[in-house]
């Protein structure tokens, strides 16, 4: 086991201050940590590997929420983003790095003909529901229970339904923060993910109504549940014979388990994709990929609006080129899903050994952990069915450990977490041993 030093007098003190200062103590709200009862504070990190203000390494399963797939400090992200400070802090410009950029993931991605870049992935579901509005001349959006797709108005709905309405077929639009107009909630139209029945039935209802279908295609924000092939295919001949717009919101999936991200692993080509998160390696950068004949209401070649002052940052930019670069390499995915696939083989060990309930899904480098839940997992109502408490339990075992994996607190379903290229087979082998005890304690908690 670890010698983490759960007092962490330095980050409490530096707590004490901050919540002086900031709403909660922290300039963001998930990064509150409930099982600390306060934020990490980390000094720095390398490779797998996260070091706090008391001293304590951990090895990583949070990976920046997704966006460090390469890993902390990666040399090859690290020389370009310098490359780009000696050349000045260029913004509101185009380069020739940003025409190969997009030439670059035009080539990658199967739904990419046209491509915008932008800043993070809530602007880019934002530009992605905008542009369907604009190419459809419709206004209400589809969106599937317990996806998240960003901060903005027009989809923070349904992310947190109480577990009551989730058996339901058409889920009431529930929006996720006050602040939000409740007049939006006309605009938004809710289902079960994975139920053809319920889609079918909403697609008749409002038939003509609809703008855009989103959806994560492996909804990491579930955990780890992807969209059944089967019925994916279905939604996407649905959508084209009924003049929709199919969004893949790709923020989480994008680059996770192959180069052509969900789309080419499911085998399924949306209108428009959403990416972010691993394309930068943890540099704010974000597209919004597709059609030519949908994406072209972008101007100036149409007449819809999406820009910003800090769109494409040159140091973003190269750094995403950077990651490509990265990714491209032969083997990369190989090496980086038997990891994965290691990591998942003994998670699964580990429950059946203790007899703690439970299992992992993970598709590529990112998974969810359902403790208290056997079976498979499809939907967001059986995703609400894990056992918090369990899994509280597990998460301060973790921390105790030299493990890091974050937690939110506040959502009703599992947390994702994550690999990246910078773990080795002997992390993997490092990290079981460490979670023996864990679960050990876990069951013995159960039996008490």
């Amino acid at each position: 086991m670890s010698t983490t030093d759960l007092t962490a007098p330095q980050a409490t003190a530096l707590y004490e201050r901050a919540k002086r200062v900031m709403p909660g103590g922290v300039t963001a709200g998930g990064r509150f940590n409930p099982v600390l009862g306060r934020p990490y504070y980390f000094s720095h990190g390398d490779g797998a590997r996260l070091w706090d203000l008391d001293g304590n390494e951990y090895l990583d399963y949070s990976s920046s929420n997704g966006a460090s797939l390469l890993g902390h400090n990666h040399r090859q992200v690290a020389e370009a983003v310098q490359r780009g400070l000696a050349r000045g802090t260029i913004c509101t410009q185009e380069t020739v790095e940003h025409v190969e950029l997009c030439e670059r993931l035009v080539e990658i991605v199967p739904s990419a003909e046209r491509v915008r870049i932008s800043n993070t992935g809530t602007e880019a579901t934002m530009a992605a529901v905008r542009i369907a509005r604009a190419a459809t001349g419709r206004e209400k959006i589809l969106k599937f229970d317990g996806h998240f797709h960003g901060m903005h108005d027009y989809v923070m709905f349904n992310v947190h339904t109480p577990a009551d309405l989730a058996a339901q077929q058409l889920i009431p639009p529930l929006t996720d923060t006050p602040g939000i107009p409740q007049a939006l909630s006309d605009l938004v139209v809710t289902v079960p993910f994975n139920d053809r029945d319920a889609l079918s039935a909403a697609f008749d209802a409002h038939d003509g109504e609809l703008a855009a279908v989103i959806m994560e295609p492996i909804s990491y924000n579930l955990g780890c549940v992807p969209a059944d092939r089967e019925w994916l295919a279905w939604v996407r001949e649905e959508t084209r014979r009924r003049g929709i717009v199919l969004i893949f919101d790709e923020v989480l999936s994008g680059f996770r388990m192959c180069l052509g991200s969900a789309q080419e692993h499911l085998g399924v080509t949306p209108d428009l994709t959403t990416l972010a998160k691993a394309l930068g390696a943890g540099w704010p950068i974000a597209a919004i990929v597709g059609s030519a004949e949908v994406m072209d209401v972008l101007g100036p070649a149409g007449k819809v609006v999406v820009s910003g002052t800090y769109t494409g940052q040159l140091c973003s930019v190269l750094a995403a080129h950077a990651a490509l670069d990265a990714m491209s390499e032969p083997g990369f995915y190989e090496r980086l899903n038997a990891v994965a696939e290691k990591l998942y083989d003994g998670f699964g060990r580990l429950f059946a050994e203790s007899g703690v309930p439970g299992h992992v899904q993970g598709i590529g480098a990112r998974f969810g952990m359902y403790f208290g839940v056997e079976e498979e997992v499809a939907d967001y109502r059986r995703a609400t069915g894990f056992d918090a408490d369990l899994n509280n339990r597990f998460l301060r075992g973790c921390v105790e450990a030299g493990l890091h994996f974050h937690d939110f607190g506040t959502k009703l379903a599992p947390m994702h977490y994550g690999t990246t290229s910078a773990h080795t087979e002997a992390d993997v082998e490092l990290t079981l041993e460490r979670l023996a005890p864990v679960f050990a304690s876990l069951a013995e908690g159960r039996t008490a």
